[in-house]
């Protein structure tokens, strides 16, 4: 070392070393590239089948029969059951030497029912879903184990 630099005091600008200090500047550019792996597709599936379907129809008959009684009673009955038929008395007063109560008719009605199995062939609908997966932009489409 030279000895102005170790005494501290200043040199004459004339005798300074030429220094050259060279900057240097780094620039870094950090940038988002989108780049397709794969891919995945879900497609529904109508499926459309007649589908045989078995119904059971139920079918009531009704029979009205009047069938005349005309003899006299005392009071009035309640409408009545016997077994399946449903009776209905019919009371007037019919004139008499005196007013007597007279069963007129009686209306049955009979109730059948009648019941039969029939199979019609109905228009059907079930939907199925498909997952399909690929790898890269131009794989082929291949279905997805995992999506059942």
């Amino acid at each position: 070392m030279r000895d102005e630099e170790t005494s501290g005091a200043t040199p004459a600008p004339d005798s300074y070393d030429a220094v050259r200090v060279s900057a240097v500047k780094e620039e870094i550019a950090v940038g988002v590239a989108t780049v397709e792996t794969g891919a995945v597709r879900v497609r529904k599936v109508v499926h459309e089948d007649l589908q045989p379907v078995s119904m059971c129809l139920r079918t009531q008959q009704v029979d009205v029969q009047r069938i005349p009684v005309n003899r006299p009673v005392e009071e009035r009955d309640e409408p009545r059951r016997e077994g399946d038929t449903l009776i209905i008395p019919i009371y007037e007063y019919v004139p008499v030497v005196r007013m007597r109560l007279t069963l007129k008719e009686e209306v049955h009605v009979k109730t059948t029912e009648i019941q039969e199995d029939v199979i019609h062939r109905v228009l059907t609908h079930s939907e199925e879903l498909v997952v399909e997966r690929r790898e890269g932009p131009d794989g082929p489409w291949k279905k997805d184990p995992g999506a059942n």
